[in-house]
């Protein structure tokens, strides 16, 4: 067995993991968020640390050029957005820049799209 084998195994259990703390939080995130050791006092520094990590992924996909991460990535980003404004047009909060971001995604998707398909890679 390669290490190449290891580490893409690994990228599945990760996958799996992550599977599972989602699927823990779906009937009741409230609920799923104490089962994860999380409190609602300290969400909004967990949301930097997740904003800071967006921003350095996002950097590191930007760096790499490869346009089916960038797609995939966008996919990502496209859906979290439109999760927020979802979630905060139905409490009657304001959600515009999260609707924003989620058409920006697309946007960027869009041209990704556009140029795996004229590049024959799509």
């Amino acid at each position: 067995m390669t290490l190449d084998a290891v580490a893409y195994g690994l990228a599945w259990v990760a996958v799996f993991v992550t599977v599972v703390i989602a699927m823990t939080c779906i009937p009741d995130p409230r609920a799923g968020l104490r089962k994860l050791d999380h409190t609602v006092e300290a969400l909004p520094n967990v949301m930097l640390g997740r904003y800071l990590a967006f921003a350095g992924f996002t950097a590191f996909v930007a760096y790499l050029a490869d346009l089916r991460v960038m797609a995939g990535w966008g996919v990502a980003l496209a859906f979290m957005a439109f999760a927020d404004t979802f979630i905060y047009a139905r409490l009657g909060k304001p959600y515009l820049k999260h609707l924003l971001a989620g058409l920006a995604a697309l946007a960027i998707l869009a041209v990704v799209l556009a140029a795996l398909i004229s590049n024959g890679a799509a």
